[in-house]
């Protein structure tokens, strides 16, 4: 009976041993099977912007955009930009006028900025009293932009022309960065960048100079530049300059696409 019992054991033994062999050699190749999903969606351009924004924060509306209050900076007699399609100047402050000044029978001068139209955008009831310049782009595209600015001739009641001097914005050389301006964007302010321009007031070299721009991929939504009054001067007057009170104008532009700096000759 002893015999017999052992013998039972053993055979189970030697047929455990006889199943693991068949459960290694399972097939474990990766199968090749594969599903897919499209995925959908539409992204619409934003509508396009028609009033100005909060310079220190172009993610919200200026305080007051009603354009037949006088001290909105919706009112055109506030505003120098027209206001047209999905890229466009939202803001340009409108008038700058230099200090009073005796002509120099000796040297050139440098004339610095007297007043601007600052009564359009109010902070806790004070006005921004920096020279503010603002661009909206609803295109949807992302290419970038920039921004020229060019002065027309500066000349008297006698027609005599303002030769040698240059309206300046920025503190350094024309066509490298400008440093002095505040640059904020609705979203992210990288990619934006503001030059040094120094824009001539006779007519004879007076090229458009690039002042902002934003890069390809930057730049979408609304973008404000400040630039304090003391970082703007009329630059090497001449001297003996004819007396008379001389007027000149500056005139914006907006490219569809980036541009690198240009110097003024």
């Amino acid at each position: 009976m002893k015999k017999t019992l052992s013998t039972i054991v053993l055979a189970s033994a030697l047929l455990l041993g006889t199943v693991a062999p068949v459960a290694a050699n399972a097939d474990t190749t990766d199968p090749t099977s594969t599903g897919n999903t499209a995925t959908h969606v539409q992204i619409d351009a934003p509508a396009n912007m028609t009033n100005p924004v909060d310079p220190t924060d172009p993610s919200n509306p200026a305080t007051n955009t009603d354009p037949t209050d006088s001290t909105s900076p919706s009112n055109p007699a506030d505003n120098g930009a027209k206001v047209s399609g999905p890229l466009t100047f939202l803001y340009v402050t409108k008038d700058m006028t230099f200090e009073e000044t005796t002509s120099s029978i000796s040297k050139a001068q440098t004339i610095p900025v007297k007043t601007i139209t600052e009564s359009t955008f109010m902070k806790d009831g004070t006005p921004n009293a920096n020279f503010v310049t603002e661009v909206g782009d609803s295109r949807g595209t992302n290419a970038g932009w920039s921004v020229q600015v060019q002065s027309s001739q500066m000349t008297n009641a006698s027609k005599d022309v303002l030769k040698g001097a240059t309206v300046d914005f920025g503190t350094g050389v024309a066509g490298t960065n400008n440093g002095d301006t505040t640059i904020t964007n609705s979203a992210d302010n990288a990619g934006i960048t503001a030059n040094n321009v120094s824009l001539a007031t006779d007519g004879a070299t007076n090229a458009p100079a690039t002042i902002y721009t934003a890069a390809a991929d930057h730049g979408a939504g609304a973008t404000a530049f400040q630039l304090g009054t003391d970082k703007i001067a009329l630059n090497n007057v001449a001297p003996n300059a004819k007396s008379g009170t001389y007027n000149g104008n500056l005139t914006w532009s907006l490219s569809n696409t980036p541009t690198s700096s240009d110097s003024i000759k």
